[in-house]
């Protein structure tokens, strides 16, 4: 198994976490257990995961994805801490609808962009 392949299985592992962490939410942590909006709030959540898990199947780039997926989940943990383990206001929980617009518009292209430079500058590195 060569390095390419691993860092496709640890992206796609990195988006299906993101997913299950909001599966996670929106089954168990929700108040009064799984309902429609609870079901659209995970299915908002895990769009720009699986915007990553598209691209890595489809396009076979996977530091892209590697690193679109850990930008969001690290953008889906704050959000999880600051709801769930350490609220400081009663409106915490309005991050949980915020944070996949961020993860969609921000995290995962600009992680996206990160991957594709660092791959540039490798491909550079070994052809000279």
């Amino acid at each position: 198994m060569g390095i390419r392949h691993l860092i496709l299985w640890l992206a796609v592992a990195a988006a299906l976490s993101g997913i299950a962490l909001h599966g996670y939410i929106s089954l168990f942590k929700a108040d009064g257990g799984p309902n429609p909006f609870t079901l659209g709030l995970w299915a908002w959540s895990a769009f720009p995961y699986a915007i990553c898990l598209f691209v890595a199947l489809a396009r076979k780039r996977p530091l892209l994805v590697l690193f679109g997926a850990v930008a969001a989940l690290a953008v889906d943990l704050i959000s999880y801490h600051s709801v769930f383990v350490a609220p400081t206001s009663s409106t915490a929980a309005v991050g949980l609808l915020f944070a996949p617009l961020i993860n969609l518009l921000a995290c995962v292209p600009l992680g996206m962009l990160a991957g594709r430079a660092l791959e540039w500058w490798g491909n550079r590195r070994t052809a000279s």
